[in-house]
């Protein structure tokens, strides 16, 4: 065997395994055909994603809700979803368990139905949804969880209406009003 023969049989394997790894890839994605009753429903989103035209020159009605799932059930990239974040949270509540889980409910899907756009689009990018998660998951009393619920909720207002700039969105912003640690990174 030459050296173009065996360099060829080479590059036909790594060809072959490159496209069975993004076969298999695929069937992990998220299934938008079973979508979870733990989430707002499907609708919700189609509705985001109609509203935007913008976004839906950029990306699929199927590619959207399939990021909107990605992004309460995390996935290859990033374990952990908003579901995860929920939970984390309602299992030190110390509070009304139930007006927390509403109120993590409804920001989740706000969140939700802007980051699942396409990255040229999106005004929530996943370095501020780390930093909220963690936010979240940080406070401890629940008035700081619910103060830092509305933090975020009045920060996301307020980028959405192009008042506040995606840098301004950083872990200062929240250590300071909460009394957090900083750890730098966000």
């Amino acid at each position: 065997m030459t050296f173009a023969e065996s360099d060829y049989r080479i590059s036909r394997r790594s060809s072959a395994l490159l496209m069975l790894t993004m076969l298999l890839a695929s069937c992990i994605g998220p299934n938008i055909e079973d979508w979870p009753d733990s989430i707002p429903e499907q609708q919700y989103f189609i509705q985001a994603y109609q509203a935007d035209e913008a976004n839906s020159e950029k990306q699929s009605r199927t590619e959207y809700l399939e990021w909107a799932l990605s992004f309460y059930q995390g996935n290859l990239a990033y374990q952990s979803g908003w579901l995860d974040v929920e939970q984390v949270v309602l299992a030190s509540a110390e509070g009304e368990v139930e007006k927390l889980g509403f109120q993590l409910g409804e920001l989740g899907a706000v969140i939700g139905a802007e980051w699942a756009k396409h990255n040229d689009v999106r005004r929530i990018d996943t370095r501020m949804l780390a930093l909220w998660g963690s936010t979240l998951q940080q406070v401890e009393s629940f008035d700081m969880q619910l103060k830092s619920i509305e933090m975020i909720s009045n920060d996301i207002s307020e980028i959405l209406a192009g008042d506040l700039a995606k840098d301004q969105i950083a872990e200062e912003r929240y250590a300071d009003e909460l009394g957090l640690e900083v750890f730098g990174g966000f």
